[in-house]
């Protein structure tokens, strides 16, 4: 069974023991008659009236409420609301599969989305007619969280991730563009949005994300195309790496040409890990070299994270289990919670990292020019086979 379909489920049981509440919650003993018409089969007595609306969770309907948020489940109340054609939620149909109706009332799920109309209604269709009712759905703001990819090649699709682009509507009223060039959106979701990066692009590009909320205030936010002006060890020529460990026998450095990708290229050396490991073998990589320049001081390291791009044989997903950890100058380690602790896939091509810099650098970070150690820690909690990339490291501002 599908998730799709065990929520459907779950859906349909959850609404039928709601109507069976709302309808016995006035009598403790209902006789039926001869004649008795279910509340779900009255007809309708002129077109449809909307009296109130309350939170599902409210059998009792105590209290009205004049807003809801997406995809929470509500109860209408007035007259004819049987024999439904549509209800609206700031112009958006919901799903009539999730809905279920009496003479008086209604249960429905308010959709996943919103338009950008801002018509802040519920508007209810029947056979008779169609009655509208003032109903907050107030727009979350969106949110940015970076590219899957910095160092797409150009000439490649890239996918910016973040939350609720399709409430936005990128492509149209809402735009990106790259050094000054708006940029035709070929994919939009709630969690994702993806154009293609122009040809002719260089390193260290800007793309620029540009939207007006709910009130018409507009937003930007700006992210770094192939950034390699601060990278942390380009190459590694004039780094030492001191390596402890199984991991001695098998860590290389290589350069593109060695990896599986299609649609990104470093465009500097990388670590490679290979090899097997017993469960919990200790291998570290000590990264040697004097602090680059970062953009601002590093006053507040809260302010700054470490980023890398990863990449993986599409055979050797990472999991929790690969056991990764950061430091710098000797101070605490940083576990890397990979994939949020579902793990990762990135199935031969190049993903950006994204860490707090500041759980990593608890002994500070060296001003540029002054010696600094990065020391990554390999410690597979079960018995492995590994064969992953890890490459241009960088500090950047959040």
């Amino acid at each position: 069974m599908t998730t799709n379909n065990i929520k459907q489920l779950l859906f349909t049981c959850l609404v039928g023991c709601l109507c069976q509440a709302l309808i016995t919650s006035c009598n403790d003993i209902v006789k039926y008659q001869e004649g008795y018409i279910a509340a779900e089969d009255i007809p309708n007595a002129g077109a449809p009236v909307i009296t109130g609306v309350y939170d599902v969770s409210d059998t009792q309907l105590t209290t009205p409420i004049t807003q809801g948020d997406l995809e929470q489940t509500v109860i209408i109340v007035g007259m004819n609301l049987n024999d439904v054609q549509s209800v609206k939620f700031n112009t958006v149909e919901c799903d009539m599969s999730n809905v279920y109706t009496m003479s008086t009332k209604a249960i429905v799920q308010i959709p996943n989305t919103l338009s950008m109309e801002h018509v802040n209604q519920i508007e209810y269709t029947t056979g008779q007619g169609t009655a509208t009712y003032d109903f907050l759905i107030p727009f979350p703001d969106l949110m940015v969280t970076g590219l899957d990819c910095e160092f797409k090649t150009p000439g490649q699709p890239v996918t910016v991730m973040g939350r609720n682009f399709d409430i936005y509507d990128f492509g149209h009223t809402s735009k990106v563009s790259m050094n000054g060039t708006v940029l035709p959106v070929s994919e939009v979701t709630s969690k994702s949005m993806t154009f293609t990066v122009p040809e002719e692009t260089t390193d260290n590009s800007k793309i620029v994300l540009s939207w007006e909320d709910a009130e018409g205030n507009g937003h930007t936010a700006t992210l770094s195309y192939r950034p390699t002006t601060h990278l942390l060890y380009g190459d590694f020529e004039d780094a030492e790496l001191n390596i402890d460990g199984p991991l001695k026998n098998h860590l290389t450095i290589e350069d593109d040409g060695s990896v599986w990708n299609t649609t990104a290229s470093l465009g500097y050396k990388h670590l490679h890990f290979t090899g097997s490991y017993s469960a919990w073998s200790w291998n570290t990589i000590d990264i040697v070299r004097n602090m680059v320049e970062v953009e601002g001081d590093l006053s507040n390291l809260d302010d700054y994270v470490l980023k890398f791009e990863v990449q993986n044989a599409k055979n050797f997903p990472l999991s929790p289990d690969t056991h990764l950890e950061f430091a710098f100058n000797w101070g605490n380690s940083y576990n890397w919670n990979i994939g949020d602790g579902a793990g990762i896939n990135t199935y031969g091509d190049w993903q950006t990292v994204t860490l707090p810099l500041a759980d990593m650098a608890t002994k500070g970070i060296s001003k540029p020019g002054s010696w600094q150690i990065f020391r990554i820690i390999f410690q597979p909690k079960v018995a492995m086979d590994v064969d992953f990339c890890l490459g241009n490291f960088r500090i950047e501002k959040k």
